[in-house]
């Protein structure tokens, strides 16, 4: 095991975090602009800071495993790095308060529905103590002997990302669907009555931004595919048992969206270029040349954003 670095803490608990939200920024304030007219803050730095928040946390538990495995020597180096990446969650999350509480309260539920399976994305769930714990909340009568009965797996943790195949679904469905709901539920304005953005449309762009996401994830998935299978992670790949198959489908995918929103100049862009990374991006590419699957969307709306703001449109 290779010793922990401050250059690889630092980019993983803190970089890492920023380059994921900087795809939350780019749509949020895409849909923000389709839905108002006009960028508002409140969603953009709920959906930010959500991102930071769930990603950073989740690479520090790792960091803590990983620097936590030396010897005490090392792990007072890092204190005051520990210390640094806390300060920086609890900004966000500062930032994130001060958002819900300047929107709806139905922005906070939003929020909550859409962020909790990412932040409980590792963490093992006993499903009977919530059902338990749910069933006493409503005052039900609670039959402890029944569930037992009903769940001879009651004693097995539930894990979100251990769900067969569905890893990458969730992902893009919380990052596409959920960023939609939360700017929407934050503007309260009807979405049928949107302003007019063309060559944008507030369902397309939901569709394309689900549909993206979860193709990155699948991406990563393929690079990750012989650790994965090792690991018994239920990843598409492995259940497709290829990475080659999992590539063609990954490119039809693409191609069915590219041909769905012909019209759209940017969607076809960004479709174009997903395609030719499935193909390109493998096993043994560094991991930061995949921040261009990540950012494929993204790429194409900063176009859209720079092309407009030139009257090049």
């Amino acid at each position: 095991m290779a010793t922990p670095t401050v250059s690889t803490f630092v980019g993983s608990v803190i970089l890492q975090p920023i380059v994921v939200a900087m795809t939350s920024v780019v749509l949020s304030s895409l849909l923000s602009y389709e839905i108002a007219g006009q960028l508002d803050w409140r969603p953009i730095t709920i959906c930010v800071t959500c991102d930071i928040i769930a990603v950073g946390v989740d690479h520090l538990k790792d960091q803590e495993v990983v620097i936590g495995a030396w010897d005490a020597a090392v792990m007072k180096r890092f204190i005051p790095l520990f210390h640094l990446a806390r300060i920086f969650l609890a900004l966000n999350a500062s930032l994130l308060v001060i958002a819900l509480c300047r929107s709806p309260p139905e922005t906070t539920v939003v929020t909550a529905v859409f962020t909790a399976p990412a932040f409980l994305w590792a963490t093992p769930l006993d499903l009977q103590r919530i059902g338990a714990v749910l069933k006493r909340f409503i005052r039900a009568k609670y039959d402890q002997e029944e569930v037992e009965y009903n769940s001879p797996m009651s004693n097995k943790p539930f894990i979100i990302k251990r769900v067969p195949g569905m890893k990458a679904i969730f992902d893009g469905i919380i990052r596409g669907c959920g960023t939609f709901f939360v700017v929407y539920s934050a503007l309260q304005l009807s979405w049928q009555s949107a302003n007019n953005a063309p060559p944008w449309t507030i369902i397309e762009t939901i569709i394309w931004s689900t549909v993206n996401r979860t193709c990155h994830c699948i991406m990563t998935d393929v690079r990750d595919y012989h650790e994965d299978k090792k690991a018994g992670v239920p990843t598409i790949p492995v259940l497709l048992e290829s990475p080659f198959k999992t590539r063609i489908v990954l490119t039809v995918i693409q191609a069915a969206i590219m041909i769905a929103f012909l019209h759209n100049p940017f969607i076809v862009g960004s479709s174009c270029f997903a395609i030719a990374l499935v193909w390109i991006l493998g096993k043994d590419s560094p991991k930061v040349y995949f921040r261009l699957s990540l950012h494929s969307q993204s790429i194409f709306i900063a176009m859209y954003a720079a092309m407009f703001a030139l009257d090049l449109l």
